[in-house]
């Protein structure tokens, strides 16, 4: 790369190829002899990043992307964990459930909802999670993650109260049509969205794709319990 030279004589400054780097030749302005600094004691300055900056001198208005993994093993098999002992609970209250009023069977799924919230909220988390952003880790992850739980349960909950506003047991365990579902399906979405966006920090579509998990999830459970996948949803009715 070319070499900067500023004649200490006229102050005129030039580039000359690095091949004479370290040599002595004439400023081809005041002919003085000057020196051509090697290579290595050229002095290199680097652009400053306008506006504020943090302890390495990075811009805090740029964002980086983070180096580190989103996969931990410790989480992963505590949220596999959970998931077994949850199915295994289905399949055993399987005969409870499905010969249940309706309100039991809404009580059993909040507390299912409230238990397995967190664990899938924090699971959810190292996928879904911004590259960009510092992730939370150790108690703070768990701490956010139960507090998304909690409002994935609060989910479940409003959904089986503006149902039963909407409709009676009765309906519900005939069958409802889907446009009967579509206003607490619309609040219950809401709910978990705000609750993944809030806690979490994810952003909107991140926020939907946890809560869609958690719905699936729970739906399956239902199915293991003799339940349908949705109260009040009967496939062919």
């Amino acid at each position: 790369m070319p070499i900067q030279v500023t004649c200490p004589g006229c102050l005129k400054r030039f580039t000359v190829a690095d091949k004479h780097a370290g040599k002595q030749g004439p400023c081809p302005s005041c002919k003085k002899t000057i020196t051509i600094p090697k290579l290595e004691d050229q002095v290199v300055i680097h652009e400053q990043p306008s506006g504020p900056v943090d302890s390495k001198g990075r811009s805090v208005l740029k964002t980086f992307r983070r180096q580190d993994s989103k996969f931990s093993p410790l989480m992963a098999l505590s949220a596999l964990g959970v998931v077994v002992v949850a199915c295994l609970v289905a399949f055993l209250l399987k005969g409870f459930v499905a010969t249940a009023s309706v309100v039991p069977a809404v009580l059993v799924m909040c507390g299912a909802a409230a238990v397995l919230g967190p664990f899938v909220a924090a699971g959810g988390y190292m996928f879904l999670r911004d590259d960009e952003l510092e992730p939370y880790r150790g108690a703070q992850l768990w701490l956010r993650a139960a507090a998304c739980g909690v409002g994935f349960a609060l989910a479940w909950l409003l959904f089986a109260f503006i149902l039963s506003r909407l409709t009676t047991p009765e309906d519900v365990k005939s069958g409802l049509q889907l446009w009967q579902l579509l206003i607490p399906l619309a609040v219950m979405f809401m709910v978990g969205l705000l609750s993944a966006y809030a806690s979490l920090e994810l952003d909107p579509a991140s926020a939907v794709m946890l809560f869609a998990l958690f719905f699936i999830f729970t739906g399956l459970l239902r199915l293991l319990m003799g339940l349908s996948f949705l109260p009040g949803l009967v496939l062919g009715g």
